[in-house]
């Protein structure tokens, strides 16, 4: 059968037309699976789509022995750490705050003010100028003049101050005789600032400094016994001789303020009214210069100077082995922590942790904010007053540092007053634990002491 010319060429037409279609079609499947990056950016987004976290450079994070995704595909997605499994992005910021917090700590300037010789009828002037401008210090005091003005030593302690330990009465030559002598006059003004404070310094600085004075075995021994040696940065000068001027007193002490860490010299001792003169303006000039003011601690590493040829070369009696044995190890058990207090009241426990509590003539001697808010109760403080108000258990009680006794109020309105030893300590109120359960209606029941804490059990 003939096929006519114009069936021919409409054949030829559909063949070519189907075979367009294929290639066309073989076209963007290829086209589908290899679109460039920049087309993938372009698709349109899912209307929900997730939370898109920013990569993160590959250099903004270092962690020792964390790595990290180093993926570089710009597909906007997060690095993750394969020990956490979280986006780096979370782990940098806390990287920061840290570095951050090192820096700080770096560009932090910090004074201590140091006061030798007390206390005396200069300290009540330098207490009051460190009050006002809002500054704590540390006091080296001697013991004969503790034992001769407690009230002093009382108001330091009271006012937040450090005490330190400057030997009993100053005397170079009986100090620097032999190791023994100078222990022994530690041993004394601790005992007097004991009495005092109940509790007993642990740091020491030597009349006159260490240089020249103290030899390999004061500095060993001393720090066997538990004790820190702490002499100073920058001397203010103010002991030169006698009447040095205030503003000689104050170029000394700010001459140069370019160290993190000062430790100034000053005294408050008999003959040293200029150094209180010159205190309000060399903590001014401090201030200025960006310095905090804090005190000296027994857990920081000391400052002390090195032994002098002529203090190694002394021909001083070392203590004996038996001596030391006695003395010295034993002594170093004082400083250690001990055991906390437990307070068992009712159904209610409460713990006091060592350096939270004291142990006073037998009797605790606790802060009162802390103990009732750990069992429940609340305590408001009236600084005009130097009083707390306690309300716990529907008791109604308050503590007066100046009449030194507790008011108890009744549910009657009947007031009941009782004599207790209420005292400021820094900036809490502090009293015997056992006047503090027996005024809120817990008589105590039981107290003892085992291998782990201390415990005390009130009805």
């Amino acid at each position: 059968m003939k096929v006519s010319k114009r069936t021919l060429i409409r054949r030829m037409i559909i063949r070519g037309l189907l075979a367009m279609a294929v290639i066309v079609s073989v076209i963007s499947v290829l086209s589908k699976n290899n679109l460039p990056a920049a087309a993938t950016q372009d698709l349109p987004e899912p209307a929900v789509s997730p939370a898109k976290v920013s990569p993160v450079p590959a250099q903004a994070v270092t962690l020792p022995f964390v790595p990290i995704s180093r993926s570089t595909t710009g597909n906007g997605a997060a690095r993750v750490s394969t020990v956490t499994g979280k986006p780096a992005a979370a782990i940098v910021p806390v990287v920061q705050k840290k570095e951050q917090k090192k820096e700080q700590k770096k560009a932090q300037k910090t004074v201590y003010l140091t006061f030798d010789d007390g206390p005396s009828n200069v300290t009540p002037a330098v207490l009051e100028t460190l009050h006002k401008q809002g500054v704590k210090a540390t006091f080296f005091v001697l013991g004969e003049q503790a034992r001769s003005r407690p009230e002093l030593i009382n108001a330091i302690w009271e006012q937040g101050h450090a005490i330190g330990n400057h030997t009993y009465n100053h005397n170079y030559h009986d100090l620097y005789s032999g190791f023994t002598e100078f222990w022994n006059q530690i041993k004394q003004t601790e005992e007097v600032v004991r009495d005092i404070t109940g509790l007993r310094p642990q740091l020491v600085r030597a009349p006159g400094g260490t240089y020249g004075h103290f030899d390999a075995t004061y500095f060993e021994l001393l720090k066997e016994a538990g004790y820190t040696v702490t002499d100073w940065t920058v001397d203010s000068g103010d002991s030169k001789r006698k009447g040095v001027p205030a503003a000689e007193i104050l170029r000394q002490s700010v001459a140069s303020m370019t160290a993190s860490s000062i430790i100034l010299l000053l005294h408050d001792g008999a003959g040293h009214s200029e150094s209180a003169k010159a205190l309000p303006e060399i903590i001014a000039r401090y201030k200025a210069a960006g310095y905090t003011f804090d005190v000296l601690d027994a857990g920081q590493e000391p400052v002390q100077f090195r032994v002098s040829a002529s203090a190694a070369a002394a021909d001083r009696t070392k203590p004996s082995k038996a001596w030391i044995a006695s003395n010295i190890l034993p002594n170093a058990g004082l400083f250690a922590p001990g055991k906390p207090l437990a307070l068992e009241v009712g159904m209610l426990e409460a713990k006091l942790e060592p350096g939270e509590f004291r142990v006073i003539e037998g009797q605790y001697m606790v802060p009162l904010r802390a103990v009732i808010e750990r069992l429940g109760g609340q305590v408001s403080w009236n600084a005009a007053s130097r009083s707390g108000s306690i309300i716990w258990n529907g008791r109604h009680v308050s503590a007066d540092a100046v009449k030194k006794r507790l008011t108890l109020i009744s549910d009657d309105g009947t007031t009941v007053y009782r004599q207790s030893n209420v005292v400021m300590i820094g900036s809490s109120l502090w009293l015997p634990l056992r006047e503090l359960l027996e005024a809120t209606g817990h008589p105590l029941l039981e107290a003892r002491v085992t291998g782990g804490e201390r415990r005390v059990k009130a009805g």
